[in-house]
């Protein structure tokens, strides 16, 4: 799987770079930070294990590469974004869906996941993908108000596309933390928690 996540990782950079020199040729000047920054954000999973020694498997390592790939890759390089409606709503529902189970991977690290503790674990999910939520948002708000973008959409919706960001990122979440906490009396041996054991 490590050969997939090198191969994944490599295609991505060059497209990326493609996609930089086409919108820089054609003066889309809005959409080269986009392109510009996948390759360092490709490498964030890698950076982190190494900064703080965090073990990152490689089907973890896999789930975020094709995030990235789907979100930020198709969604801002080759412009899903406009060009179809629902893209922007799919990410963040995706992004909800993944940083439920990143949640409790990253209870697990830090040695507070318990078992038997499902809603408190369900409650930490929630808050974990909310926090994180808004500090995508913070920073999309960022680049907007020094580099005078308009990711946001704040001209044409006001705060209409952050909060439906939020709010469909939080379904997504929610989704998962109930299916969590009700799983043992649906499956023997809990999904979740198969999921969560593989990706450690």
């Amino acid at each position: 799987m490590k050969k997939l996540n090198n191969v994944l990782i490599f295609l991505a950079t060059l497209a990326s770079v493609c996609f930089f020199i086409k919108d820089f040729n054609a003066g889309a000047y809005d959409r080269l930070l986009s392109s510009a920054s996948i390759v360092l954000v490709l490498f964030i999973p890698r950076i982190l294990g190494k900064l703080f020694k965090i073990k990152i498997s490689d089907a973890m390592e896999l789930v975020y590469i094709l995030f990235i790939i789907l979100a930020q890759l198709l969604g801002s390089s080759v412009n899903l974004y406009n060009t179809v409606w629902w893209y922007d709503l799919f990410a963040h529902f995706l992004s909800g869906i993944l940083i439920a189970v990143l949640a409790l991977v990253v209870m697990d690290w830090f040695g507070v996941y318990k078992v038997k503790n499902k809603l408190f674990n369900a409650l930490f999910m929630i808050c974990f993908s909310l926090a994180l939520a808004s500090l995508w948002e913070f920073a999309e708000f960022g680049v907007d108000t020094f580099l005078g973008m308009n990711v946001q959409h704040a001209i044409e919706t006001g705060v209409k596309d952050t909060m439906e960001d939020m709010l469909i990122a939080f379904l997504g979440t929610m989704i998962v933390a109930i299916a969590y906490v009700v799983e043992d009396k649906v499956t023997k041996n809990g999904f979740l928690k198969k999921i969560v054991d593989d990706i450690k």
